[in-house]
């Protein structure tokens, strides 16, 4: 009989597992456009969030802060984000949308919900949100454990 270490195991391989699809499909999807799930995943958290700096997105997805920025470099360069001033910090400055970012954005969300929609669900839309609701109870919950390597 599984325990519970291995039902975990076993959620966390196909995570990783969905996360390798997602992120090869979001490639494929946008390759027309010049945005790489990397890129795409930074313009989405400066879409939802507003602004931030580059430590705070580096901190969110527990990577140094230059491999946030040398994405964030390439999205300058494009148009996409432009910097401000950082109320809280006079040298980190906050990243944002520009509008050539915004719209790009809104593209792309488009072009994933027309994908999403063409595909059809596996699952009704009650046990979607419940399976988000029980991912992010296990992300709290392994974000409050202190857990360290």
């Amino acid at each position: 009989m599984k325990t519970s270490n291995d039902h975990y195991q076993d959620l966390f391989e196909e995570i990783r597992l969905l996360h390798n699809r997602l992120r090869w499909l979001g490639d494929q999807v946008h390759e027309k456009v010049g945005q790489t799930s990397a890129k795409r995943s930074l313009l989405f958290s400066l879409y939802r969030e507003g602004a931030c700096t580059v430590p705070d997105l580096a901190r969110e997805r527990l990577v140094s802060r230059q491999i946030i920025q040398t994405q964030i470099n390439l999205l300058l360069d494009e148009g996409l984000v432009a910097s401000q001033i950082n109320p809280r910090h006079k040298r980190s400055k906050q990243m944002v949308l520009t509008k050539k970012g915004r719209l790009l954005v809104e593209k792309m969300l488009e072009k994933e919900s027309k994908l999403l929609s063409a595909a059809g669900s596996p699952l009704a839309n009650e046990s979607l949100a419940e399976m988000v609701e029980h991912l992010k109870t296990i992300r709290v919950h392994l974000e409050n454990s202190n857990i360290q390597s």
